[in-house]
Parts: structure tokens; C-alpha cells; sequence
């Protein structure tokens, strides 16, 4: 089984662009019920498991076999 080597800056980066636009989404109230605002619990719980199943996902798909073509 391969662990990859992730690179911290770039889980950095990506969880901070989804974060983002959650908070816009929130903040603008779109694709909510109810009325608009900031769920600063919601954006912490994104910010700690994004990067856990990012991870997860990069270590199945290290662990793919292709087949010849």
C-alpha cells in the first residue's frame, strides 16, 4: 500500500478556497434555509475533515491499479 507525500501548502490552499466559498454561500444566504449568516461551526468542522478525506481520496488513488488499454 502507497501513502503519498502530500504537500501541506497545497491542502493549505485548497481547504481555504472551500472554506471561503462556503462562507460566501453562507453569508449571501445561498443554498440556505432560513435567513443568511456565518455557521462558524459548520466552516470549522469543513476545515478539519476537507483535508482528512482529500487525504483519503489521494491515498485510493495511489493504491489504483490501472489496466493496460
Amino acid at each position: 500500500m502507497e501513502f503519498p507525500i502530500p504537500s501541506r501548502a497545497d491542502y493549505a490552499l485548497r481547504t481555504a478556497v472551500v472554506v471561503a466559498t462556503l462562507a460566501t454561500l453562507q453569508y449571501t444566504g445561498t443554498f440556505v434555509d432560513g435567513p443568511p449568516g456565518i455557521d462558524p461551526a459548520h466552516l470549522a468542522a469543513v476545515a478539519v475533515l476537507f483535508p482528512t478525506f482529500s487525504y483519503l481520496i489521494d491515498v485510493v488513488v495511489a493504491n489504483v491499479r490501472r489496466s493496460p488499454e
